[in-house]
C-alpha cells in the first residue's frame, strides 16, 4: 500500500516524468481563451432574459441560489476573479498570453473544420446506431442572440464535463487504480479512459429533458441514436481536451455549435 501511495503521489505530481505543459495546454491560458465565449453567453442572456439555459448554467445557478436576485451578479463576479487569478498565473509563468490566445484561436478553428467531417462520416457510415441530420434549406438563419448563446454554451460545458469532470474522474481512476499496485502506465490509461468515455456520456445526457428537467425547463425526448452521436462528440472534445487543452477544446465546440445550429437541427444542442 505505501509503495501504491508513493506512485500515486508521484503520478499527480506535475513534475512526474512529464515534460512542462505549452502555455496554451495549462488551465490559465485556457479559461482566458473561454473568455470572448463566456462574454457572448452573458450578453445574450442580457439580451433576451427568457432565451433557454444551458444545463451547465443552470446547475451554475442553482448552486449560487443563496444570492437570490443577485445571482448573475454573483456568476460575473466570480468569472472575473478567476480570469484575473488566471491572467496572474500566467504573467508568472512568464507565458505570452497574447501568442497563447493566438495559438488557440488557430487550433480551435482548424479544429472545428476537423470535427464537422468527421461526425458526418460517423453518421453517414452508421446509419442504424447514428441520428440521420439533414440540412434544413428553409429554416429562417438564427440570430445574433441566439448564435451568441450556443457559441458561449460551448465554454461552459467544456468547464464542466472536460476540466471538472473528466479531471475529476481521471484522478479518482489513477488512486483507485494504483492502489491494487499496477504499474503507472497501466494506471494512467485506465484512469484516461474513465474520464473520457464517464464524462462524454455525461455530456450526451445532459442534452435531454430527463436530465435538464432536475434543474429547469429544455432538452428534447431521449433518442438513443442522438445520445450516441453526442457520446461521440464529446469523446472527441475529450481527446482536445487532452492533447489541446480546454481553451482549444473550447473554442473548437463553440465553433462546431455555431455551425450545426446554422445548418442543421438546433434542438440537437439544447
Amino acid at each position: 500500500m505505501k509503495a501504491a501511495s508513493a506512485r500515486a503521489a508521484a503520478a499527480e505530481s506535475p513534475e512526474a516524468d512529464a515534460p512542462e505543459l505549452a502555455p496554451s495546454r495549462t488551465f490559465a491560458v485556457g479559461f482566458l481563451a473561454m473568455v470572448p465565449l463566456l462574454v457572448a453567453y452573458e450578453w445574450a442572456v442580457l439580451a433576451e432574459p427568457d432565451s433557454p439555459r444551458n444545463s451547465v448554467v443552470l446547475l451554475a445557478e442553482r448552486a449560487l441560489a443563496p444570492a437570490g436576485e443577485h445571482v448573475v451578479h454573483v456568476r460575473w463576479a466570480l468569472l472575473g476573479l478567476v480570469a484575473l487569478v488566471c491572467a496572474f498565473l500566467a504573467l508568472r509563468r512568464g507565458a505570452s498570453i497574447v501568442g497563447g490566445l493566438s495559438r488557440i484561436l488557430i487550433e480551435g478553428l482548424l479544429a472545428a473544420c476537423v470535427l464537422g467531417p468527421v461526425m458526418v462520416v460517423l453518421v453517414r457510415s452508421l446509419p442504424q446506431f447514428l441520428p440521420q441530420l439533414e440540412l434544413s434549406e428553409e429554416r429562417v438563419p438564427p440570430g445574433l442572440v441566439e448564435t451568441a448563446l450556443v457559441f458561449g454554451a460551448a465554454a461552459w460545458e467544456e468547464l464542466f464535463f472536460r476540466v471538472g469532470l473528466y479531471s475529476f474522474l481521471y484522478w479518482l481512476a489513477l488512486r483507485f487504480v494504483l492502489s491494487f499496485d499496477a504499474s503507472e502506465r497501466l494506471a494512467r490509461f485506465v484512469a484516461d479512459a474513465t474520464g473520457l468515455v464517464l464524462s462524454s456520456l455525461a455530456f450526451a445526457a445532459a442534452h435531454f429533458a430527463p436530465v435538464l428537467r432536475l434543474l429547469g425547463p429544455g432538452g428534447r425526448p431521449f433518442d438513443a441514436a442522438l445520445f450516441t452521436w453526442l457520446a461521440c462528440g464529446g469523446a472527441l472534445l475529450g481527446l482536445l481536451f487532452r492533447l489541446r487543452g480546454p481553451g482549444v477544446a473550447a473554442w473548437t465546440h463553440g465553433l462546431f455549435n455555431v455551425a450545426l445550429w446554422v445548418g442543421v437541427d438546433p434542438d440537437v444542442i439544447w
